[in-house]
């Protein structure tokens, strides 16, 4: 039994090691950090989110209607605009997460118990979870003055009431409203199908990056510790080509990557959502979509490709020079920690939080990350932010030219052979 326990001391020992420390240590920070950004927008999603109301009876009735939104969480703020688009306009420069419009004759209509019609739209200008439970507010304030119109309506009756108006006091008729594109819809059904194509990008480039960044940075690890890096240097080769060579494997292996993922996951996702794909096939739902500008064209899967490709080399760029520094394969989760970092920070924060409301510093932070752009690509074309799209991906070439700068000459000196981070080095 001594022998055994002395045995696993030794195992023990070996397998906790700096290169395996680190990694837990900045992932429990990374997720500390990223938690406290999502519990701060969470905070700001809780207070009462403005809602512009058009009231158009204008009574005291329609009044305690507005109040009774109120009860319900959100805070309205009473616009003198009449039109739908100068309603919208007003939305939008508020911040407001939708607008509800009470017609004229409701007072009227609720004493001869008769339904009424409320148009209300949904305004959309982020997809992140959080983004979604705005829309949850609207419902839950349409819900309290359903509620409100049967009481108002029990008051006034007295035996004499209308079973069917109690069923239904108000008929919703609901809109979406995306950028400056409008369509009657199920605000539901349209964030539906937004989250899967949005929730389904991410996840994919996440798996790419991260799987191509630890092939490459093997690769010259496992070069380095065989000592066949030497080798190649020697041979008659530009040191540029070896570079190239080296990040257009990686790059046509994450290719293949992708494509196996992305068939594998959709396969995946198909089996939990069973039989909700064939609903945002039908072509009620397609001519939405369409109108909402959510289908996207040829040149936007062009724009998208483009986006992740460049987004996949930055990150190849910075794991071919961060390969440089490991000293045998066992190092390589060490010191590509870093590039894990910056690539779950915009991963997790673009599910959860809408990056229009992070603080100036963080925000800028956060779009510092060349891996941002791609994962907000599919959002971004949405909306119609295509300048956002270009930007990302004119910074995304400059960075990676930058970093293969960098790694050419570096590998340009022998000192590729002899470079290591000495603090992993196991002392004796």
């Amino acid at each position: 039994m001594r022998k055994f326990g002395i045995l696993l001391k030794k195992e023990i020992r070996e397998l906790i090691t700096l290169q395996l420390i680190l990694p837990l240590v900045i992932t429990v920070v990374l997720f500390l950090a990223i938690g406290q950004t999502i519990g701060s927008e969470i905070e700001k999603i809780e207070a009462r989110q403005p809602v512009i109301v058009a009231d158009m009876d204008n009574t005291e009735v329609s009044s305690q209607l507005v109040a009774a939104f109120e009860s319900a969480g959100v805070r309205p703020i009473l616009a003198e605009e009449s039109t739908e688009s100068a309603l919208l306009s007003k939305a939008r420069a508020e911040r407001a997460i939708g607008v509800i419009i009470i017609p004229s004759g409701l007072t009227s209509a609720f004493s001869q118990q008769h339904p009424v019609e409320i148009v209300y739209y949904s305004v959309v200008d982020n997809f992140s979870v959080l983004g979604n439970a705005k829309v949850e507010s609207l419902n839950r304030a349409l819900a309290a003055g359903e509620e409100f119109a049967k009481i108002n309506a029990l008051q006034n009756s007295g035996s004499n009431f209308n079973q069917e108006f109690f069923s239904q006091p108000i008929v919703p008729s609901p809109n979406v409203a995306i950028g400056d594109k409008v369509a009657a819809a199920n605000p539901g059904v349209v964030l539906g199908f937004i989250g899967s194509q949005s929730t389904f990008i991410p996840i994919i480039l996440f798996i790419v990056i991260l799987l191509a960044s630890q092939l490459i940075a093997t690769a010259i690890a496992t070069e380095k510790e065989t000592k066949t890096l030497e080798t190649l240097l020697s041979a008659p080769v530009a040191r540029t080509s070896i570079v190239a060579a080296k990040l257009v494997g990686a790059g046509i292996v994450a290719g293949l990557m992708a494509i196996v993922y992305m068939f594998g996951f959709r396969s995946y996702l198909g089996g939990f959502t069973g039989g909700a794909s064939d609903l945002f096939e039908s072509a009620e739902i397609q001519e939405i979509l369409q109108s909402l500008g959510l289908l996207f064209s040829t040149g936007d899967f062009v724009l998208l490709g483009l986006s992740l490709f460049f987004g996949v080399l930055a990150a190849l760029s910075i794991a071919l020079l961060l390969g440089a520094f490991t000293e045998d394969v066992k190092s390589v989760p060490g010191v590509i920690s870093p590039l894990m970092v910056l690539i779950a920070i915009p991963y997790f924060l673009s599910f959860f939080v809408d990056f229009n409301t992070l603080t100036p510093a963080l925000r800028f932070f956060v779009y510092a990350i060349p891996f941002s752009h791609p994962f907000l690509a599919s959002s971004n074309i949405f909306l119609g932010n295509y300048s956002a799209v270009w930007y990302g991906i004119l910074y995304q070439l400059g960075f990676f030219l930058v970093f293969v700068w960098i790694a050419s000459r570096v590998f340009a000196s022998d000192k590729i052979l002899t470079m290591k981070l000495n603090f992993f080095k196991k002392k004796s």
